[in-house]
């Protein structure tokens, strides 16, 4: 029985890591290949929108540390009320779909009954274009920063702080030469995800970007006009742009980069004064750059109310639960072994394996679909099983990296006891690990249900025939029907709301 047991088990990792690799990495870079055999076109035009937007991910990623670092740092350190309202509402942004998201911030600044109401003006405050394109990238990408430093400072310990400030160190000294340089891979490692963040984001950009094209929106411009060449070109430097942002970032990680031991008394002494000030400032910020542009789409829709549940409405949010549920059912049959493979390193391929899956999760999903589309379309022809394969490849990464932290915290003493006591596989998987790990999986398949039901991108690379929810917003907001795509991106609102609730909620289970 133990050696059937066993096998069971060889067979489960076996089928997960193969799973990985057929159905999920190679796919994803499959159109690396197609680079040596010729066919792909750079050009002019494809090194301007790739240059466009890296300009744009690292003024996002600068606006992010500018605002997010001392956010990041009032909200692990602050226990007054505010502070807790805003970190209840800090990744509402995350799991909002971005097509509805864009269109929120879109209104938000460029409809003159959003901001510029206020300023009593008869056009938007911001036109469409590259400013537009940074304010939007922010709303999305300063989550990733506060919340990768907010847990790399809950890490330091507070004998730090204590002892500094009974040498006598202001505020800013002991910020600056002590607690910065023990977050610094916070700081490296969020800069790093809302710099891939910005550089993927296809759906709600095109909502914002007007005549400025970034690589991703041109990946699906170029597929769209039949100009596969350049737009699997524009992907090739998408995806090798990923890899090299994944090892550039492996390589800062854990060596000191950050050098600050000079202190400035007089000076460093002043900036007390100005802690009330930024934090005013920071709050006013999440206030009207983050906050209210994510929720703007509501009160539009409650003043331009207009139903839209015709059937290629219905048929659309059909298309989008069921590729949702199906991924994220099979995304958790193939992700608890192998998250426990990486976590434990079993056959020394963990951390290969890790890194594997972190280079799907960084490629541009525009760039992602391509390959994907020029991958799976040489043996399948059926669009909808190409799609959900798709949105296999870019939401199961998302389930696998919450697995991998959460196995690493557990013991392997308690499994060794559990062995040692005569429990089978089957056994201390359900009596031991499955409750430890519950809230964690329960998280990762919000977070992948979420992502699957707001992506653009990837779906616009695949398939013009399949219609799902957030591309019939983006075809409303183009054909000027702003009433119906209100009132569908409200619904899908709603849903992320009902959803950052119960991921809140594990979270505070989880703590």
């Amino acid at each position: 029985m133990k050696n059937a047991h066993n096998n069971l088990r060889r067979i489960s990792l076996g089928a997960s890591v193969f799973f990985f690799l057929f159905i999920i990495f190679l796919p994803a870079v499959f159109i690396l290949g197609s680079f040596t055999q010729g066919g792909v076109v750079l050009n002019g035009q494809i090194i301007r929108a790739v240059l466009l937007s890296f300009w744009i991910g690292i003024a996002v990623v600068t606006i992010d540390l500018a605002f997010g670092l001392p956010l990041a740092w009032m909200l692990s350190r602050s226990k007054s009320r505010i502070a807790t309202f805003i970190d209840s509402l800090i990744d509402l942004s995350l799991v909002m779909p971005t097509a509805a998201l864009g269109f929120s911030v879109y209104l938000y600044w460029g409809d003159r009954g959003g901001l510029a109401r206020i300023f009593g003006l008869d056009a938007g405050l911001i036109n469409k274009g590259v400013l537009m394109i940074i304010l939007l990238h922010v709303v999305f990408t300063l989550p990733y920063i506060v919340r990768s430093i907010g847990a790399a400072i809950a890490q330091i310990s507070p004998s730090y702080a204590e002892a500094a400030e009974t040498l006598g160190a202001y505020h800013f000294t002991l910020f600056r030469s002590i607690s910065l340089p023990l977050f610094r891979d916070g700081v490296i490692n969020g800069s790093i995800l809302a710099f891939t963040r910005s550089l993927s984001e296809t759906g709600a950009t095109m909502m914002v970007a007007g005549l400025a094209s970034t690589a991703p929106v041109l990946v699906v411009e170029l597929k769209n006009s039949g100009h596969l060449p350049q737009a699997m070109g524009t992907s090739i430097v998408l995806i090798v742009s990923a890899i090299l942002i994944l090892f550039l970032a492996k390589a800062l990680l854990g060596k000191k980069t950050i050098s600050l031991e000079k202190v400035y008394p007089r000076f460093e002494k002043s900036l007390i004064n100005l802690i009330i000030p930024r934090n005013i400032l920071v709050a006013l910020f999440f206030l009207f750059i983050l906050f209210l542009p994510t929720i703007f789409i509501v009160f539009y829709n409650l003043s331009h109310w207009e139903m839209a549940f015709g059937t290629g409405v219905l048929k659309s949010m059909a298309i989008s639960f069921f590729i949702a549920f199906t991924v994220t059912l099979v995304n958790l049959i193939f992700a608890l072994p192998l998250a426990y493979m990486i976590a434990r390193d079993q056959g020394r391929l963990g951390k290969v394996l890790d890194t594997l899956n972190e280079i799907v999760l960084l490629v541009p999903t525009s760039a992602l679909g391509m390959s994907l589309a020029y991958f799976w379309h040489k043996f399948l022809s059926f669009d909808l099983m190409v799609l959900i394969l798709t949105h296999l490849s870019f939401t199961f990464p998302l389930l696998i990296k919450p697995l991998v932290a959460t196995f690493r915290d557990i013991p392997p003493g308690l499994e060794e006891a559990a062995y040692s006591l005569g429990a089978r596989s089957g056994q201390m998987l359900r009596t031991i690990l499955l409750p430890m790990i519950k809230p964690a999986i329960l998280a990762g398949l919000i977070m992948a249900f979420m992502r699957s039901l707001s992506e653009t991108g990837a779906t616009l690379a695949v398939s013009d025939k399949i219609r799902t929810v957030p591309i019939l917003i983006v075809d409303f907001v183009k054909q000027g029907q702003f009433g119906q795509a209100a009132f569908i991106s409200t619904l899908l609102f709603i849903i992320a709301l009902v959803f950052l609730y119960v991921l809140k909620h594990l979270t505070y289970r989880t703590k």
